[in-house]
């Protein structure tokens, strides 16, 4: 059995699923409209930045603040 963790806590090359939000807000409806949905696959992407992290979430990239990816809760996917 897997932890749930912050979005904003994922470490790279491991691939992580959206468990969640951590509260449900205005905000949370929009990142759901973006593709954070429960069960899809979310990695960070290969890029060399600290704040905003970049996400890789089905075929897109998608930018968000450290506060922000806080909002979601993710599981670890092992192989």
């Amino acid at each position: 059995m897997s932890k749930i963790i912050k979005l904003s806590d994922i470490v790279p090359n491991k691939c992580y699923t959206v468990a969640g939000f951590k509260e449900e807000s205005d905000y949370s409806d929009k990142l759901h409209k973006m593709g954070f949905v429960k069960g899809t696959v979310i990695k960070l992407a290969p890029v060399k930045t600290y704040d905003p992290m970049i996400f890789q979430i089905r075929a897109s990239r998608i930018a968000l603040r450290k506060k922000e990816a806080s909002q979601i809760l993710v599981e670890e996917i092992y192989e």
